[in-house]
């Protein structure tokens, strides 16, 4: 068996280990955390933190650098699915897992939800802000990570994968056009 063989064999063991095996308050719980109205205020919330830190420049200019990231990594993350074409555990692993949430789209690598998140988490973080914020943000991003798994629409790998790519478009965006700082 190949390393790719043993690699997705694992991608799918996690997945079954984990994805819909709460009860009804962690389906609520995931379903929420995966919600794009409750990402928003969140992030909206996180860079209103921001704000109190400095001058409003430099915080207009770290919430359209978020909303930059945001809007490349869900470009990147949905060519990458069309390239790629490895379905989504909904559709490959049918009657083997209870699915929370529904099946949308054929093809899962990268997750598009972890993109995003990940891409807005490496902005935030490179904006400085208080260790405690950053530590709310990890645990948001992680949450909505993990929420993909759970609600049976993602491999972790492919979660990986869209961490992976958010984080690192935003990291190019940045180095681009460094964020101005608020001290």
């Amino acid at each position: 068996m190949g390393l790719l063989e043993s690699l997705d064999r694992l991608d799918r063991a996690g997945f079954l280990a984990f994805a819909g095996q709460g009860g009804p308050a962690a389906d609520a719980l995931f379903t929420l955390t995966s919600s794009g109205w409750l990402a928003a205020l969140v992030w909206l919330g996180l860079a209103l933190i921001q704000r109190r830190q400095g001058a409003l420049i430099p915080w207009i200019w770290l919430v359209v650098t978020m909303l930059a990231a945001f809007g490349a990594a869900d470009v990147v993350a949905s060519g990458l699915k069309d390239a790629l074409g490895r379905p989504r555990p909904c559709w490959s692993l049918e009657g083997q897992f209870r699915p929370v949430a529904a099946c949308k789209g054929a093809f899962g690598l990268v997750s598009g939800h972890a993109a995003t998140t990940w891409a807005i988490f490496t902005v935030y973080v490179r904006s400085r802000p208080p260790r405690w914020a950053v530590a709310l943000a990890l645990m948001w991003a992680l949450a909505v990570s993990v929420s993909r798994v759970y609600l049976g629409v993602h491999y972790p790998g492919d979660v990986l994968a869209g961490a992976a790519v958010g984080a690192s478009i935003s990291l190019l965006i940045v180095r681009i056009r460094p964020l101005i700082s608020h001290r």
